[in-house]
């Protein structure tokens, strides 16, 4: 074991002195594509992590190489391997370096199946293993000298056997941590310390949800909706597949965004071929509104052919409309005479700032 974290240590020394020079001291040390931004040696961990970049320069995920010893009853397995998360340190996958292995008891190498049960462990951010300390996994040394070193305690058996892989429960428990903790945390933070308004821009259209979720609220957070090609590129995530982002962009969104007449046109065809939940949001939204004349007309039309509930929440929205144009104020008019929505429509009318002299006179 000790010759092969010297062996690593050494390689990884030449490595930093090497990139140090070529890059003359200045800022963070840069190889090809990537950029080591940390670098952490104790005893028991030793990982460089980097900044992984594109053939253009440009930021896509975060990687480390790491290596940490598993010891148990005086035996130590070397553990080297590379993880490999998102601009937001969320974890995607690891590999093995070329002559490496990950094993389990008895120094039995992992198989394919092994290979995926790992991978599917740690992708799962919600893990069992998040809740227990490693000593409340696996029994004591003495228990261990008996089943094995990564045997797991018969009290804890049921509860996380399908969150471990048996006879590696000490390197699931060691990696998913590892994936999950301060590495992640240093990704996300290097992130939010470096991000420009590109970065924010591929983000919002990356189709990757977690990346729109954290560009939206730093777009808020900094006022770039103010932004024409951010604004609108946030506005055909209304039009995603991603109903839930979309929900909660159309309420996040500020009413300034919808001041013109095009962004509210845009709005109302986004609301026509919306599912029904997004629908009754973006009726929500437009309630908020000082709405142009072609939307309250269109709005009017929409009433017949809706539903009770969405009739009741196009009236709440035309209920706060105290400028409708004359044409809009004859089309409620023609609807009081036909008995529909008797009292919304009067209440409507006599709220308008310039109410036609002849409806007024018709509804007094």
């Amino acid at each position: 074991m000790t010759e092969h974290y010297s062996k690593y240590l050494t390689h990884s020394l030449v490595l930093l002195v090497l990139t140090l020079t070529l890059a003359g001291f200045q800022g963070n040390v840069k190889l090809g594509n990537k950029v080591l931004i940390e670098s952490l040696e104790t005893d028991s961990l030793r990982y460089d992590m980097f900044l992984l970049e594109d053939d253009n320069g440009q930021p896509e995920g975060y990687m480390a190489e790491i290596f940490t010893p598993v010891c148990h009853t005086n035996e130590c397995y070397p553990v080297y391997v590379n993880f490999y998360w998102d601009l937001l340190g969320n974890y995607q996958r690891y590999d093995v370096p070329e002559g490496e292995l990950l094993t389990k008891l008895d120094h039995v190498p992992f198989d394919v199946a092994d290979h995926d049960k790992l991978q599917e462990i740690l992708s799962n951010e919600r893990s069992l293993l998040k809740d227990y300390k490693i000593e409340e996994l696996v029994g004591g040394t003495q228990t261990a000298a008996v089943n094995g070193v990564d045997a797991v305690t018969g009290a804890t058996l049921k509860t996380i056997k399908n969150e471990v892989i048996y006879g590696a429960v000490y390197s699931c428990y060691t990696l998913w941590h590892l994936a999950h903790g301060e590495m992640a945390a240093i990704a996300k933070a290097y992130t939010t310390e470096n991000y420009s308004g590109d970065q924010l821009l591929k983000f919002l259209e990356s189709g990757h949800y977690p990346y729109q979720y954290w560009a939206i609220d730093k777009v808020l957070a900094k006022g770039l909706q103010k932004d024409e090609k951010i604004a609108a590129t946030m506005l055909q995530i209304l039009q995603s597949d991603n109903i839930f982002l979309a929900r909660h962009l159309i309420k996040v969104l500020p009413i300034e965004v919808f001041s013109s007449k095009e962004r509210q046109l845009q709005l109302w065809e986004t609301m026509e071929s919306s599912q029904y939940r997004l629908q009754m949001d973006l009726l929500d939204k437009l309630k908020t509104l000082a709405l142009y004349p072609e939307i309250q007309n269109k709005l009017f039309s929409s009433l017949k052919n809706a539903n009770p509930a969405q009739q009741r929440k196009i009236l709440e929205v035309l209920q706060k409309q105290t400028n409708l144009h004359k044409t809009q104020q004859f089309q409620a008019l023609e609807y009081l005479e036909e008995g529909k929505w008797v009292e919304e429509m009067t209440e409507l009318l006599k709220n308008q700032d310039k109410l036609d002299g002849k409806i007024k006179k018709t509804i007094d």
